[in-house]
């Protein structure tokens, strides 16, 4: 992927008038995948054109505590960012904005942005991608369903995630599988149109990176939960987590209870301290849309934590814990 150009202008042009909660980015995003399917399970999101502009990359001091966050939304490709460009012509760094669906194996990944299409074309083909139609899209794959080759090596630590690819001149979609990947392409229903999921879009409000996720195994207190990381002003700003958690209707009370009782800058991190080690400020309310109730916790962090700290609490399963009632 090239540069961003007209879509970057607008995007700036729109966190710089102070959108509205959950519009422009995170809602747009949510609207240009499938609300059946993938999407539903787990939806990660992130915007590389943000922090491109805000000066982070590899090497550069200021901006190291952001790093995680500027391949937000990459999945389980964040790792083999660096070496896709040559091996297959696909920047996903370099884009606008970068969305991630599903759980192993049902995942898929989109880029969108400037694309050089030919080189991503003729260096797949190169590996030994063929021409193929999915989900009426034309595009290239290395098998029509969702084998993995294990001795084809694209790139280290990959390994059926390119399995298809459908690439146009604005965005690179890559899956294991057809269906997940038609999914990543959109649908009559996108994700932005179920309700609890607008909800959630509205309570994290103005993020360049995000997750929202159903609890896994299923629960029969919580619906979905999001993480956010809000767009700084600048590398000198305390990073701004948002979590959002929406609670089965009957369950609300005792998850509220639970977590506001909890997440506290002096609640515990069983054996690592208190929270207010990582964010001595930490403030609770309620976001309701369309009949959703949606349950937020607003952290501002100190100058050493992980920008992502919600994110880690979320894959360590510390949410799942704060929230049992």
């Amino acid at each position: 992927m090239r540069k961003i150009g007209v879509a970057l202008t607008a995007l700036l042009v729109l966190t710089g008038c102070g959108q509205n909660a959950g519009e422009g980015g995170l809602k747009d995003a949510m609207a240009a995948v499938s609300g059946e399917g993938p999407a539903a399970a787990y939806f990660e999101y992130g915007e590389p054109a943000w922090w491109r502009d805000l000066g982070v990359k590899p090497g550069a001091d200021q901006a190291r505590r952001w790093l995680p966050a500027s391949v937000s939304g990459l999945g389980s490709l964040a790792t083999a960012a660096a070496a896709l460009p040559e091996t297959t012509g696909m920047t996903p760094t370099a884009g606008t904005r970068a969305i991630s669906i599903g759980v192993p194996p049902q995942q898929a990944f989109r880029f969108d942005g400037d694309v050089d299409a030919d080189a991503v074309r003729k260096k797949l083909a190169a590996l030994g991608a063929k021409p193929r139609e999915m989900g009426g899209h034309d595009g290239l794959s290395f098998s029509p369903g969702d084998e993995i080759d294990l001795s084809r090596a694209i790139v280290p630590g990959v390994t059926n995630q390119l399995n298809q690819v459908v690439v146009t001149d604005s965005l690179v979609a890559t899956a294991s599988a057809p269906d997940p990947l038609t999914s990543v392409l959109g649908g009559e229903t996108t994700l932005a149109d179920k309700p609890a999921y607008a909800a959630m879009a509205a309570c994290l409000g103005d993020v360049a990176a995000a997750t929202i996720m159903t609890p896994s195994p299923p629960s029969g207190t919580v619906t979905l939960y999001g993480v956010g990381l809000r767009r700084p002003a600048d590398l000198n700003d305390r990073p701004v987590n948002v979590i959002c958690v929406l609670p089965a209707a009957s369950a609300t009370a005792d998850v509220e209870r639970a977590l506001t009782i909890r997440l506290t800058p002096t609640g515990s991190m069983r054996d690592g301290g208190t929270y207010g080690k990582h964010a001595p400020e930490i403030a609770h309310d309620r976001v309701t849309s369309d009949d959703h109730t949606v349950l937020r916790a607003v952290l501002t962090l100190n100058d050493t934590t992980n920008a992502l700290f919600a994110n880690q609490m979320l894959a360590r399963g510390d949410l799942q814990t704060l929230t049992k009632p």
